[in-house]
């Protein structure tokens, strides 16, 4: 079972944009299948860093178009950013020190997490590059 599902309501038109979106779900999705297998506490932490560190990567190239194109909402969009990897950071945290409890909030955190974001202020960036270019 995956948590976060592809599909042409996460495309936001931005190739660089939606490879990177689609290479997140893939990771968030990581985490269903080693619940449902019994990986542990471990697996789910290095999961954890993977998303965080490839969202770091990915919000980085978002910075760069956004600065290139002079994006009128780019501190709020990066505010979105500090936002998103402050909160990866801390449910890692309170994953680490309780990985049973944690798991009810892991089912919730891809969706709210890359859902929102994407179809919401991603999109409206990728409309607006699209517009510039």
């Amino acid at each position: 079972m995956d948590w976060i599902s592809w599909d042409h309501t996460l495309k936001t038109g931005h190739a660089k944009m939606d490879a990177d979106h689609k290479a997140l779900a893939e990771l968030f999705n990581l985490l269903p299948h080693a619940l449902e297998q019994g990986k542990g506490k471990d697996f789910c932490v290095k999961v954890l860093d993977d998303v965080i560190r490839h969202a770091t990567t990915h919000f980085d190239l978002e910075r760069q178009l956004m600065a290139q194109h002079r994006y009128p909402k780019t501190a709020q969009h990066t505010a979105e950013h500090a936002m998103l990897i402050e909160q990866a950071l801390h449910y890692k945290a309170t994953f680490d020190v309780d990985a049973s409890g944690s798991r009810i909030a892991l089912a919730r955190f891809p969706e709210v997490w890359l859902g929102f974001h994407i179809l919401f202020s991603d999109k409206e960036l990728a409309n607006f590059l699209a517009r510039v270019d």
